[in-house]
């Protein structure tokens, strides 16, 4: 369990940089060309999308921190049956085990 724990911290050491990065570029300024802020914009765009994304795994992975620290990380959230240790270690911060992500059950 520590080395899933090291694990999820340092995903979430990167992801947190990551979103400071993201936050920092769309509060940068934007030029004075329109051409060039039409291109800017775009740009925009894009960082609001990872920093939804990255917002989004930040809060996955604090949540398997918290199911760690509760005994409850290798539970399946759905059916309750044991997650594969394979799946935890591919996907840290799942909360279903595969039969039930198969399924359809909720989101990985």
């Amino acid at each position: 369990m520590k080395a899933a724990e090291k694990q999820l911290q340092d995903m979430l050491a990167e992801g947190e940089l990551r979103l400071k990065d993201i936050e920092q570029r769309l509060r940068g300024s934007h030029s004075a060309s329109f051409s060039e802020q039409a291109v800017e914009r775009e740009g925009d765009e894009v960082d609001e999308r990872l920093e939804e994304s990255v917002t989004r795994e930040i809060a996955l992975i604090r949540f398997a921190l918290e199911r760690i620290s509760s005994g409850e990380y290798q539970t399946c959230s759905s059916c309750g049956e044991e997650i594969n240790e394979a799946r935890l270690e591919a996907l840290p911060y799942t909360t279903i085990c595969i039969n039930c992500a198969e399924k359809g059950s909720a989101s990985a």
